[in-house]
């Protein structure tokens, strides 16, 4: 029960009710603001207006109100360029010249749909039959065929997924590097540790630690995610496009909830430890150890391109990657049961040895002041158990 009293403590010591309904809020106004935002953009935003030099049939671009004029007015245009028109296009032959009164951000737009325009209008004066013209603008069609059912808009779409995954670990990651990097070096500055370790044992203290800030981490990459697909879905709202679906199934979200938890509790054990072993954090050459987890991080990320190759493989099972790695692989591709099942007993198994060397380390430097505990004496609590690290 100790353990969980500390665990509530860290957990409430960042969780703040009115920040929570305070990002609520902001959420819905977000997704209020972003589906209405069609309509007011259409509203405000009136079309350019846009002469046009040329006897060819005028292109229709959506924003734009072109208009054709006659050779003997361009110098009318010209001087009427900022009040009457926004812009004047000549067509020389297969060139094409804009004059404009100033530069802008919707000439970048409008310049290549006229590009192509004008491509398509001297493809069909080339002396060519409809079928000639027809080879010249269409590309060649690439079709696969796949042995397996496979649809490749929800590959893209797991990709999409998969990544997103990889970038709330992070969110989560250094969450709980910034949290228990400050509650453990303050905690020793301000000299609290002596009344806490009258009252629970270090085991106990870490535990709560690694409890309480991990379940804190896991809020903010849940709320963090949640509010990116809020707005991923708000900016195709503006856009015209459907909403984005995500290609979930139960149980690779159960999976991906597991390992990406138990991957925070094996993050914040090592950095639980070393923490404690921090004497002060302003002079300390030890506070960028801290920053190693992300290593495996970028490890992942390196493979995510392939989440079928040997290597990604070989990253879902090995411990330190394997909480990053599987739920890629999850949510990118099909993995057989005996993977996620053996990866997963790998896994806790590692994090139970880890757990208890982190421990023996938060003991060793949680008891310390005005002195850091020496490489050799790390490494012995490291690796040894407690009673034979502490001699």
């Amino acid at each position: 029960m100790t353990r969980w009293t500390v665990a509530v403590f860290e957990f409430q010591r960042y969780f703040k009710w009115k920040q929570e309904l305070v990002s609520v809020g902001l959420m819905l106004l977000t997704v209020g603001i972003m589906s209405v935002w069609p309509a007011i953009k259409g509203w405000v935003d009136q079309d350019y207006k846009v002469a046009l030099v040329s006897e060819l049939a005028a292109p229709k671009v959506p924003g734009y109100a072109i208009s054709q004029i006659r050779p003997d007015a361009t110098d009318n245009a010209r001087a009427g360029l900022g009040e009457v028109w926004d812009l004047l296009v000549l067509v020389d032959g297969a060139e094409l010249k804009l004059v404009a009164q100033k530069s802008a951000s919707w000439q970048d737009k409008l310049t290549p749909e006229l590009q192509r325009w004008l491509q398509q209008q001297l493809i069909a004066g080339l002396p060519l039959d409809p079928a000639q013209k027809a080879v010249v603008q269409r590309l060649p069609k690439a079709e696969f065929e796949f042995l397996q059912q496979d649809n490749r808009e929800e590959s893209k779409q797991q990709k999409l997924l998969g990544g997103g995954i990889l970038i709330l670990l992070s969110v989560g990651v250094f969450s709980g590097f910034g949290f228990m990097f400050t509650a453990i070096t303050s905690e020793k500055q301000q000299r609290v540790t002596e009344q806490l370790l009258t009252l629970i044992t270090p085991s106990q203290w870490i535990d709560g630690k690694i409890l309480g800030i991990s379940l804190f981490c896991l809020k903010t990459m849940l709320t963090t995610g949640l509010f990116a697909f809020v707005v991923m879905q708000a900016i195709r709202m503006m856009s015209g496009k459907d909403l984005f679906a995500l290609p979930l199934q139960p149980l690779p979200i159960v999976l991906t909830l597991v390992f990406v938890a138990l991957g925070l509790l094996l993050i914040n054990s090592f950095m639980a430890g070393f923490a404690a072993t921090i004497d002060d954090p302003n002079h300390s050459s030890r506070s960028v150890v801290m920053f190693l987890p992300s290593l495996p991080l970028f490890l992942v990320f390196s493979a995510m391109d392939n989440t079928e190759g040997a290597l990604m493989q070989f990253l879902s099972w090995f411990p330190l990657t394997s909480y990053a790695a599987m739920p890629m692989r999850l949510a990118s591709t099909s993995v057989a049961w005996w993977e996620w099942l053996g990866a997963l007993l790998v896994l806790l198994a590692f994090l139970y040895w880890a757990r208890a060397a982190a421990a023996r380390i938060f003991e060793l430097g949680i008891r310390m002041y005005g002195k850091e505990p020496d490489w050799s004496e790390l490494l012995r609590s490291f690796f040894l158990s407690s009673g034979k690290a502490i001699r």
